[in-house]
């Protein structure tokens, strides 16, 4: 899933620490999302050009939100699925720029396509610095993912309705951060992928 953070990120936990990756990295990111093959049926145009790494960021998100990825079923006899979140942020000039309108932004305030359109054209956002949050996770003996560096995420368990609610779930969770707040903006799915680990025969979906 990908989500767009209008306002900055304030919670941490004891188990994991996270940080952005700033505009540079960023680009390299919305280099490889826009580079993705489309969904069956959808015509990618070319935003990505843009030397404004704003536009072109909204070129990836414009085209993830209107072309949505097909559902992957597990292979038999996996049951297993898990899901991360991608989430950009902007992070102001001046903390005092900022001003948030939930009558342009909120979730009520028009469809999610307007919300996303109205998010960019806020020249705080239009002069801002993009950061995409990840995590590192705890330092634990026997830990298969002790240390790694990963969007926030994990594995489904029975209440979650669908892949997003695990995202969800696991981001409040592991970071403290509710994707379900207002200045929160969910804009579309990755790619799902078939993943075999190492330790592991059975695969992730």
């Amino acid at each position: 899933m990908a989500c767009l953070c209008s306002l900055g990120v304030r919670a941490a936990t004891a188990n994991h620490s996270f940080f952005g990756l700033k505009s540079q990295q960023v680009a390299a990111t919305v280099a490889r999302l826009s580079s993705m093959d489309a969904p069956d049926g959808a015509s990618v145009s070319e935003p990505y050009l843009d030397p404004m790494l704003w536009r072109q960021l909204r070129g990836v998100l414009q085209f993830l939100q209107s072309n949505k990825y097909p559902h992957v079923p597990n292979p038999p006899p996996c049951k297993k699925r898990a899901s991360v979140a991608l989430i950009v942020r902007f992070r102001p000039l001046t903390p005092d720029s900022v001003t948030y309108d939930s009558n342009l932004c909120g979730a009520t305030a028009a469809t999610s396509e307007q919300r996303l359109e109205n998010f960019f054209n806020q020249q705080w956002v239009q002069q801002g610095e993009p950061e995409i949050l990840f995590i590192k996770r705890a330092t634990r003996t026997g830990d298969r993912w002790t240390g790694q560096i990963a969007f926030p995420g994990g594995g489904r368990e029975p209440n979650d309705g669908d892949d997003c609610a695990t995202g969800i779930r696991e981001t409040r969770e592991e970071i403290g951060l509710d994707l379900n707040a207002d200045h929160c903006m969910l804009v579309g799915n990755l790619p799902e992928q078939v993943v075999t680990t190492w330790w592991s025969k059975v695969p992730y979906a």
